[in-house]
């Protein structure tokens, strides 16, 4: 029941839903002015900021590659004027959330993370106005579940791109929030939900992931018009998932028949089906699916493969 009733509510409301164990890093909301109204910065500011960190060089350089790269593909034309921020994913997990600005604006980010040998890894990147573990998102979540006006704490959560979530906990209450760190939508989950640490991605098994080369690039690129993905709920039914395997995904996409994906997670609790809407094959054979969530996602098939399943 808990299950169907978030899937409704994403019905509704349009909305859906790697590494080391996650580990809590308490943050508060710094909200830019130029993108909210004075009362509400006033409100989300206050005396707390979010601390904005200095980057390693070798991180630098790596992001800055990651970047350049990207900003020659189509639909990522406002990146080459681009400016980023990073913020950890949290003490031990060897991971960065890198949030992308051009104009004052936020237009994407990306998750990197640094392998046993210091390779620094590109786990997943999106462009959009709604990045993962954006402040925006998360003051509008706590704007729309009246949470704002009380002192909170925001904790970011992250063990793989579908599973990624602020932990919010406020003062004097008796119950802890879980919003997603892409959409900001309230997960109904606990935390017997949430995986465990050795449910989550670490460097062995990142080992399709981009690499920090200066040759690495991005040889091969597909996009369709992406359906809806609520259309025919072809695993609420029970369908058999189609193959999901790069060649025949990629078949699909140039096909203008691309498939949809489905991920139970946290325990079965919370469904998420999204629409697949392209591709981006790396020279190092790195093969990331585009998804629509709030803007683009591209995250590596190997991922989706281990978290859900297609449908034709």
């Amino acid at each position: 029941m808990k299950k169907l009733t978030f899937l409704l509510s994403a019905l509704l409301i349009g909305t859906s839903l790697l590494a080391f164990g996650p580990a809590p890093e308490t943050v508060s909301v710094h909200a830019r002015q130029d993108e909210l109204p004075a009362a509400a910065l006033k409100q989300a500011v206050g005396a707390r900021t979010l601390p904005t960190g200095v980057p390693a060089p070798e991180l630098r350089e790596a992001v800055n590659r990651f970047i350049s790269q990207l900003a020659e593909q189509p639909g990522f034309d406002t990146w080459p004027q681009a400016e980023w921020t990073s913020q950890p994913l949290g003490p031990g997990t060897h991971g960065w959330i890198i949030l992308v600005r051009s104009g004052g604006q936020e237009i994407g980010y990306l998750v990197v993370h640094a392998d046993e040998s210091g390779q620094y890894l590109l786990t997943e990147y999106g462009k959009g106005s709604f990045p993962l573990f954006s402040a925006n998102t998360l003051y509008q979540s706590l704007v729309r579940l009246e949470l704002i006006e009380y002192p909170y704490h925001a904790e970011r959560l992250y063990w793989n791109p579908l599973q990624a979530v602020w932990k919010v906990s406020v003062e004097n209450a008796d119950r802890i929030w879980y919003l997603d760190a892409k959409t900001g939508e309230e997960l109904p989950i606990a935390e017997s939900d949430l995986p465990s640490p050795g449910e989550n991605m670490s460097s062995s098994t990142m080992k399709t992931f981009t690499k920090l080369d200066s040759s690495h690039t991005i040889i091969e690129t597909g996009e369709t018009t992406p359906h809806d993905p609520y259309g025919t709920l072809p695993w609420v039914r029970g369908e058999q998932a189609a193959d999901g395997s790069f060649p025949r995904v990629r078949e699909r996409i140039e096909a203008g028949q691309p498939p949809v994906f489905a991920a139970e997670l946290y325990n079965g609790s919370v469904t998420v089906p999204l629409a697949v809407a392209g591709y981006q094959l790396w020279s190092g054979g790195d093969s990331f699916v585009q998804v629509a969530q709030d803007g683009d996602r591209f995250i590596p098939l190997d991922a989706l493969a281990r978290l859900g399943r297609f449908y034709p």
